[in-house]
């Protein structure tokens, strides 16, 4: 086999556009690939108007090495006259419109990249500069945007992320069936939830049948005055957390308040309430036993967590319902947590409201119908 056709077959080329040429380079250790179009080919617009040629402009694109060799394909690219009088150039089948990197290694600094902890580590990898990759990235945005369908949309997410250690937050739209990012904004804020959803198309929105929410109140605030057909929940993640932050809280307001009557017996033991109880070594073991087993709030506050964890493994939203209605707790409920409130209502608007909590609500609660013990904000 030529050594063009071997690249005829690594580009993937079709006529009119073939390799004419391969040098090699061992000094500079490069390996350059022209690529020419075979002569006399006419080139049309997408409407199928012949567009003449107006003048050629070479190009150069950056593609996957070759055996360890920096690989260039070089082409002479024509540029065609529009009936409106612009100049364009012709599109090229292995790269992108202002790129010059070829698709191929593109994809793979797209996988390096999402190897890597930072951008500047894939950049000392792949041998370029960070501007280079941004730029990657970008237009692999671009490219997925292009190629995103909304149509079957149903369920979706919306989250915070923190960045920058901490001192940085943007908001997330998420596909929850797909698993995939649909926007980003800047900012935990109001108006940055109010702005993922203006991102969706009108005829979208009216297809989302949920959204999952942390318990901020911007997220819900958004998604009930964008999705008002919509169920809003909430995943196990942050009920979870929240139950565990307000164990934390009465264990803290506890311990002060028995160490202001001299007694220390939950000095140095909040740990053992937000641990596992498998995960505790023996002697820990023996000691939270002594304290969950007391008359202490602490021990109440864990009670109510752990006894909580059973409503994850509820598929059907009558079963749920129940589990509530047995585990709703008295007035002595220690005061970081809510009480447990708000049963009735049907699961949502639909014929099959069962089917939809299975469908839309497994691994999460939902706040249209059911309030739960969830931890008040401290100061």
């Amino acid at each position: 086999m030529r050594d063009t056709e071997l690249y005829d077959g690594i580009l993937g080329l079709t006529p009119p556009w073939k390799v004419e040429a391969v040098k090699l380079d061992t000094g500079h250790k490069t390996v350059e690939v022209k690529v020419g179009y075979k002569e006399g080919t006419l080139w049309a617009s997408g409407e199928g108007e012949r567009l003449p040629v107006y003048d050629h402009v070479e190009r150069r694109w950056r593609h996957l090495d070759t055996c360890g060799l920096e690989t260039l394909i070089i082409c002479r690219v024509p540029r065609v006259q529009t009936p409106e009088g612009k100049t364009e150039t012709v599109p090229v089948p292995w790269a992108g419109p202002r790129s010059r990197f070829t698709l191929l290694d593109e994809r793979f600094a797209i996988e390096v990249l999402l190897a890597c902890r930072s951008v500047s580590a894939a950049a000392e990898l792949l041998g370029l500069s960070w501007d280079q990759l941004q730029l990657i990235m970008e237009r692999a945005v671009e490219r997925g945007l292009q190629r995103r369908e909304l149509e079957e949309l149903r369920h979706v997410g919306m989250d915070e992320k923190s960045f920058a250690k901490g001192q940085s937050y943007v908001s997330l739209l998420t596909d929850l069936d797909q698993a995939r990012v649909l926007e980003v904004m800047e900012g935990n804020n109001p108006e940055a939830a109010d702005l993922l959803l203006a991102t969706l198309p009108p005829e979208v929105l009216k297809g989302i049948e949920a959204v999952c929410i942390d318990l901020s109140g911007h997220f819900a605030a958004a998604a009930r005055e964008g999705l008002p057909e919509a169920a809003l929940v909430h995943d196990r993640f942050h009920i979870s957390a929240h139950l565990n932050e307000a164990v934390a809280a009465v264990h803290r307001e506890e311990n002060r308040r028995l160490q202001k009557l001299g007694e220390e017996r939950l000095k140095g033991t909040q740990r053992l309430f937000g641990f596992d109880p498998d995960n505790l070594d023996q002697e820990q073991a023996v000691k939270f036993a002594e304290l969950k087993g007391s008359d202490l709030k602490s021990a109440r506050a864990w009670a109510i967590k752990e006894v909580f964890r059973r409503f994850w493994y509820y598929r059907y939203e009558g079963s749920a319902r129940k589990f509530f209605k047995r585990a709703r707790p008295s007035t002595s409920l220690p005061s970081p947590f809510l009480l447990l409130a708000g049963l009735g209502g049907p699961a949502a608007a639909g014929s099959n409201p069962s089917s939809k909590w299975r469908r839309c609500c497994s691994g999460t609660l939902r706040t249209s119908s059911l309030t739960c013990a969830i931890p008040s904000p401290t100061p």
